[in-house]
Formats: structure tokens, sequence, C-alpha cells
């Protein structure tokens, strides 16, 4: 196999596809082998592999600019499956935290929410104690949760595009179904993973099954997946933006960290930060003309 990069730049303005060629080679002393515009906001790059530091200093450089980058081994580009997080990455909201305000309680659930997507709070002892809340709390309050669901810019097109070209695509959440369930099947994901309320008398009862309830059970459920459907590990890309999405994150061919938390900002390189969901069709050199809308 060739040793081979691409380098993908996605923007919110136009980016010139020859002033940007000509600035990572004269400053960056970059080997571009092939170049192309798959949009007029973004630019794709086929490149010889780049050492540690080098890739640091580009990164940077672009960040510093507002420009979401991707750099990743050319010869697993291709994909098969897309695996999602759902609260926060694929939908704005944080579900259970909106369900919990719905109900009328007061407590300070944005909080452990975060330390618990930045890994410092255990995610089932946060969701145990948030769940608990809602204990004889009628089970119609998911709708109104429902109602205000957000998705992210992006997100249709997104999963529209993936699944014409034949991805496997799945939701998975350590938020709860049925919310899970409307949110996958609005945007036509092919698989969703949730947790499950437990319900008594049309209220719940304080108590859940736990099925992505663990810091590792994404990564888990992908590894399964990927045993079931024979997919190799680098044919996948997931994205995510909290601890419990790190295991998957690493697993993949290709992680992508969404307007992430601190931790996965440490530990997975490519980011969105800038522009929207679209940019992961970008980073897979899906060409813009290709998008499903």
């Amino acid at each position: 196999m060739e040793n081979k990069q691409a380098l993908t730049l996605v923007s919110l303005e136009f980016l010139n596809l020859d002033e940007i060629e000509k600035y990572l080679s004269h400053n960056f002393s970059i080997s571009i082998n092939s170049k192309k515009s798959l949009s007029t906001k973004c630019l794709d790059f086929e490149i010889n592999c780049l050492n540690e530091k080098k890739e640091e200093a580009i990164r940077k450089y672009f960040n510093s600019k507002k420009i979401d980058i991707c750099i990743q081994d050319l010869n697993f580009r291709d994909k098969k499956l897309f695996i999602s997080d759902m609260d926060a990455t694929i939908i704005g909201n944080e579900t259970l935290d909106d369900l919990v305000k719905i109900a009328g309680i007061n407590a300070n659930i944005d909080e452990s929410t975060k330390l618990s997507m930045e890994g410092k709070i255990d995610i089932k002892t946060t969701l145990d104690v948030r769940v608990n809340y809602l204990k004889n709390k009628p089970k119609e309050l998911i709708n109104e949760v429902i109602k205000k669901i957000k998705f992210n810019p992006g997100s249709d097109i997104l999963i529209k595009t993936l699944n014409k070209k034949n991805y496997l695509t799945a939701l998975i959440t350590g938020g709860f179904a049925p919310i899970s369930t409307y949110v996958s099947e609005r945007l036509g994901f092919k698989n969703v993973v949730s947790n499950e309320f437990e319900f008594a008398n049309n209220k719940f009862t304080g108590k859940y099954v736990p099925i992505v309830a663990t810091k590792n059970a994404k990564l888990n459920y992908l590894k399964e997946i990927c045993t079931k459907k024979t997919i190799n590990q680098k044919k996948v890309v997931a994205i995510g933006d909290g601890a419990n999405d790190l295991g998957m994150l690493n697993y993949s061919g290709l992680g992508i960290g969404y307007n992430a938390h601190q931790i996965v900002k440490d530990n997975i390189k490519n980011q969105i930060f800038y522009t929207d969901l679209r940019s992961v069709l970008f980073f897979l050199g899906i060409n813009e003309i290709e998008f499903v809308k």
C-alpha cells in the first residue's frame, strides 16, 4: 500500500484551491500528488504522509483560521459503517436533561452531565440519578421533549447521503427510547441502540434498562456489529462529543469529534469545530454534487 494521506479542509467561506496549494507547498513543504474542490468551501488533497510535527503545525494553522481539517490514511478512506452519538451530536439537545427540566425538577443536572461527558463522573451514576428524578412523573412528558428536539445542521443530508451510498448507519446513545427511536426514524438511520425507560401505569418508575450505560458500551456495540457484519474497523467512521464516545472514536478508522468536550479534543485529532455535519461527507471525499437533500 502507498504511504499516502488525504488532507481535507472545510470552511464557512470560499476556499481558493490554487492559493491553499501554494501555501501548503511553500510553508510546510508538502508533496501534493493531486488536488480537487469538493465544493466552493471544501478542498481535498492527496499528499505524501506527514510526520507528526508537521501535521500538528498544519492543524494548528488551519484551526487558527477557523477551518476544519481532516488528515487520514488514504488507503482506508472508503468506509462501510457510520456510527453516531445522538445528544449534542446529531441533535442539539441533551434529551434526558430536557426531560428532567420539563418534569419540574430543580437540580443542577447540566453540570453533572457536563462532568460525565468530560469523563469526570461515571456515566451510569449520572443516568441513575437523573432517571430516578422522573419517578412517578407522567410518561407523556416524553412528547414534550420530542417537540423541542433541534436537529443539528447537516444531519438530514448526512444520513440521506450515506444511506444512498449503502453505508450501514447506526445511532447509538446513552439517551433513551422512544426519543432515540424518533430521532432515528426522522433521519433514516438503519440501526438504533439506546437505553430504555421502565414504566408502570403510564408513569416513570425511576428505573431503566441500562443498554448503553457504561463507559465502553458504545465501543462494545461497535465491535459486535463489526464482527456480525464482517466490517473491518478501518472501514468505520464514528462521530461524537463526550467521554463515552471516546472508545468507539479511537477504534474506528476515522473518529471525528463534533463540538466536543475537552477529553475528546485532547484524544481525537479530526474535529468539526466551525462547520456542520455535512463536513463528515467531505472528510469521506464525497463531492457536494452527490449530497442528497
